[in-house]
């Protein structure tokens, strides 16, 4: 029902990396999450690839959601020199 796609790496029966996400219109998938072991060198990279181009290889956006704060992760997707970002704002009704 949610229509959602995923992936994960094993390496030697164990889950090393996961991802899932879903297409939001004709040409951008959503990544929802992703998670890897960080003691894995190039998990994150490869999970990010190999979903990529199973799920959005005729798609022309991903968007890989917000960076939480977190600069290591906002570094990490400016890394992948995105198209563009967009600022998040907040509403409060007082």
């Amino acid at each position: 029902d949610l229509k959602l796609k995923g992936g994960l790496i094993r390496v030697d029966g164990e889950v090393i990396a996961y991802s899932a996400g879903e297409r939001i219109n004709s040409d951008t998938l959503i990544v929802h999450i992703e998670k890897a072991d960080s003691n894995i060198r190039g998990a994150y990279q490869a999970i990010n690839r190999e979903f990529a181009s199973r799920h959005a290889a005729s798609l022309k956006y991903i968007n890989r959601e917000d960076d939480a704060g977190e600069e290591g992760l906002r570094r990490a997707k400016e890394s992948y020199y995105p198209a563009f970002m967009q600022e998040k704002y907040a509403a409060i009704k007082n």
